[in-house]
């Protein structure tokens, strides 16, 4: 049912099979060989938000550099093309679905979930000494773009999942699974899938409910399966939500972190969350 769902969706509203132009721009000067900063600078200044969006992001607590980074150029010399790469992709995604009316979801409180996921996420990749922690972070922050999704266009099935949820008094990615026998993780790795986005990220959004079936990228899938809990006991914003999903153990096991990191993954997050949410939601 998987399939057909997302080519229904996408059959509706085919602009949504397409990320924003300026991403695919800037993915063509990150994978030309030939290509240089300048190149990817050119192809983000094309977009004056988002130019003016990724400055802020670069000079934010996330980074807390020495001295301030008044230039694209500057910024993909300190943080890196790929990091830079995956932040202009949060950056228009959210930018994509803020705009879009989606009917029963508070999109302030959505975002705010999905931003305390990928700080965590981050944190933890961060504690485990990942390279690249700005993955961890998209991953994170895409992991409940599916639950959009149902919202948008499957009003009637969602109002179901919803009654489900508090008739049963259960997960309502749970509920989605009985109700339309898919939940949001899998039509979200669908939407990745289409957009051909890489596999670490599409893996931990497709499977941050069930983290022993990712074959791939199975850190990815364990660190977000362990940020999403962790942010729906915090409470910083909600997709839906209103229990707290469980741990898998042999997911704690995979990320190899003592339970004792925790409150330092939280702290992390405390002291950068208002700032980030500023910036990706201004």
């Amino acid at each position: 049912m998987t399939g057909g769902t997302i080519d229904d969706i996408l059959a509706g509203n085919p602009d949504l099979g397409t990320l924003p132009s300026v991403f695919h721009r800037v993915e063509a000067a990150v994978n030309d060989p030939t290509s240089s900063f300048e190149a990817m600078s050119r192809a983000i200044e094309t977009d004056s938000a988002l130019t003016a969006k990724l400055l802020r992001i670069a000079n934010s607590s996330l980074y807390n550099f020495p001295s301030r980074i008044n230039s694209i150029d500057r910024a993909i010399s300190i943080i890196g093309t790929q990091q830079l790469r995956d932040l202009v992709l949060a950056a228009t995604i959210i930018r994509y679905f803020s705009h879009l009316p989606v009917a029963g979801v508070d999109m302030d409180s959505f975002w705010r979930h999905s931003i305390v996921t990928a700080l965590l996420a981050r944190s933890l990749a961060g504690a485990r000494r990942e390279t690249n922690v700005e993955r961890f972070y998209v991953a994170g922050l895409l992991h409940d773009i599916g639950r959009l999704l149902m919202f948008m266009h499957l009003t009637t099935p969602s109002a179901r999942i919803l009654a489900r949820r508090d008739e049963r008094q259960c997960l309502l990615f749970q509920a989605e699974q009985e109700v339309l026998g898919v939940d949001h993780a899998e039509l979200g790795g669908d939407l990745l899938r289409a957009w051909n986005l890489p596999r670490a990220f599409e893996e931990p959004v497709r499977h941050h409910h069930s983290p022993s079936l990712a074959s791939q990228y199975p850190i990815e899938t364990a660190v977000v399966h362990v940020a999403d809990s962790i942010a729906n006991a915090l409470r910083l914003g909600t997709s839906g939500e209103r229990y707290v999903p469980p741990i898998n153990d042999e997911t704690w096991i995979r990320i190899a972190l003592p339970e004792n990191m925790l409150e330092q993954v939280i702290t992390y997050t405390d002291m950068h969350y208002q700032q980030v949410v500023d910036v990706f939601m201004a």
